[in-house]
Formats: C-alpha cells, sequence, structure tokens
C-alpha cells in the first residue's frame, strides 16, 4: 500500500520578542514628544504617570528612558529623578559641533566615488527645500522645518557605505534638533541660502572639508540665535497621539 506523498512543510511564524517591540515603540513616542515640546524641557517624567499614558508596563518605559538618556534628550539621576534634559549654549554648540564633523566625515568617505547623477541629486535637494525655509524663516524651527533641512543637508551622509557614521549622526542630530528647537532657533532664508551656495560649491569641486566647513557655518548661525526660556505650552493631560498597546 503506497504511503501518501508528505504534505509541504509548516510555516514558522517568526518569533517576535514583543518586549523588544513594546521598548521600541515606547522609545519613538517619548522621543517624539521631546522632540515636539510635548514633554517640555525640564520636565519631570514619573513612571507611574508614562505607564498610565503609553499603556504598557515599566520596563519597557524603562528601557526607552535608558535610550533617551544615551542619546542625551534626558537625564537620570538614580534615586532622585528623571526629566526631560534643558539644553543650556555650551550644550547646543557641543551637538552643532559633533553633527557638522561627522558630516564633513561622511563626505570624505562618499565623495570621491559619488556619480553624476546622485551629485546632481543631493544639490537639486538643497535647492528644493528653499520654499520650505522661505515659510519659516524668522520663526522658532519646527520639528517639521528640521525634517526637511536635515534630508537635505544629509543627502552625502545618507549614502555613506558604514553604520557607524551614520548611527553617530543620527543620534547628534537628535541632540542638535531638541537643542535648536527648545531654545527657539531661527533658520533665516539667507543663512540657509549662504549655506546652500558653499555647499554647491563644494559638490561641484568634491570638497570634503569644504562640505564640512559649510555646514559648520550653517549650525553656528543658527545656534547663535537661541532664545532663553521654554516654548509652547505644556503637556496636555491626554497627548494626541497613538500609544502603544500591549
Amino acid at each position: 500500500m503506497n504511503e501518501p506523498a508528505p504534505g509541504p512543510a509548516p510555516v514558522l511564524a517568526p518569533v517576535v520578542d514583543e518586549r523588544r517591540l513594546l521598548s521600541e515603540d515606547a522609545f519613538r513616542v517619548l522621543r517624539d514628544a521631546v522632540l515636539d515640546g510635548t514633554l517640555e524641557p525640564g520636565e519631570r517624567l514619573h513612571d507611574d504617570e508614562l505607564v498610565a499614558w503609553l499603556g504598557v508596563s515599566r520596563t519597557p518605559i524603562r528601557s526607552a528612558l535608558d535610550r533617551l538618556r544615551c542619546t542625551g534628550l534626558v537625564e537620570l539621576s538614580a534615586n532622585r529623578f528623571t526629566r526631560v534634559r534643558d539644553p543650556d549654549g555650551s550644550w547646543l554648540a557641543e551637538s552643532a559641533s559633533a553633527v557638522s564633523s561627522l558630516h564633513r566625515a561622511a563626505a570624505e568617505g562618499v565623495l570621491p566615488g559619488l556619480g553624476p547623477r546622485c551629485l546632481e541629486a543631493t544639490v537639486s535637494a538643497l535647492g528644493a527645500v528653499r520654499p520650505v525655509v522661505r515659510r519659516a524663516s524668522g520663526r522658532p524651527v519646527t520639528v517639521a522645518l528640521l525634517c526637511c533641512l536635515g534630508l537635505a543637508v544629509g543627502g552625502l551622509a545618507a549614502r555613506s557605505p558604514g553604520d557607524v557614521v551614520a548611527s553617530a549622526l543620527d543620534v547628534a542630530e537628535l541632540r542638535l534638533a531638541h537643542g535648536l528647537r527648545s531654545r527657539r532657533c531661527v533658520v533665516e532664508l539667507t543663512v540657509w541660502d549662504d549655506f546652500a551656495a558653499s555647499a554647491g560649491a563644494a559638490l561641484a569641486e568634491r570638497d570634503a572639508c569644504a562640505w564640512g566647513d559649510a555646514v559648520s557655518r550653517l549650525t553656528s548661525r543658527v545656534v547663535a540665535t537661541a532664545r532663553a526660556g521654554r516654548p509652547g505650552p505644556g503637556r496636555p493631560v491626554v497627548p494626541s497621539r497613538a500609544a502603544p498597546t500591549q
């Protein structure tokens, strides 16, 4: 008697670490809340309130807060407090310097072998955001504006072959974005136009140092507009954002 042919092998469901996903969700929500000012600079963060807000247990909350501490967005003092960092002038200047140095390092690795079409796309991106800068000129930066500028300025870094520079730049840009928005910095149209001109020249010459210098001048001039005080209203009782659920 012939035995039946074996059926198809069962499809195994991927193993999902639910705790890691919850921690990642909590990190993203808290990071965005810090960047957009929902959680204000200097505001104390209490585990019980965050658990109730996000609808997750204490473990992913603590993991997310530790990651935010590593990025510099949150300050933790054992058994004392957890609070959103309130950036001062020196911290903001250091963040800007780190971003400029990393953009220079990325350009050194990318520019020599960058093809003409990619080079043209990078130049075009600088001009494409000018209308956005023009509309926002003279007003405190927003997260949306900083995202647009980050995409334009980060065109070379996005093509960096290694993960080390890219990962370091992600953290440095988060720190800088928090500082610029917290201190109500301004990007004037003339400042952006000066950057676009010098950056375009650097790209044409494939000069990584000149590119880094252009980024450094841009960040320094924007940081110089920093104002004292905290922007915007405090955190609403029920934040208008989707929270991760268990």
